[in-house]
């Protein structure tokens, strides 16, 4: 799979982005949904297996569906839970919803988005 990217500058100066599945098309999130932790919203990560997987985080995402059992096993964020996310119309593997582990006190969830299984459209 490709992904491609398509830059547009909004009445800020900033890019703006919008994010679809890749597979079917469906509407995931913005540029403005995007969720900075260890001080950025791009990752790279090997997991057990050996794949690289490089992502965006997002702090909310629409038409996603996350799996119900989750993991702290191999988390690449600490004091967070994973669990897979799939896209609610074609059930695509997406990436991962990460939780905050209740002894933590972290509050937000948040969203990893891999960069091969979404498209980048800008927004005029």
């Amino acid at each position: 799979m490709l992904s491609y990217v398509k830059f547009t500058k909004n009445s800020q100066g900033k890019d703006f982005k919008r994010y679809y599945c890749l597979q079917c098309g469906a509407f995931l999130a913005t540029s403005k949904d995007e969720f900075r932790i260890k001080e950025t919203v791009r990752h790279s990560y090997v997991n057990p297996a050996g794949i690289r997987c490089n992502f965006l985080t997002f702090s909310r995402c629409d038409n996603v569906v996350a799996h119900q059992d989750r993991y702290k096993e191999h988390s690449w964020f600490e004091g967070y839970t994973w669990r897979f996310l799939l896209c609610a119309r074609c059930l695509g593997h997406l990436g991962w919803k990460y939780d905050p582990l209740e002894t933590t006190g972290k509050k937000e969830s948040f969203f990893g988005l891999l960069l091969t299984a979404v498209s980048f459209v800008s927004v005029n």
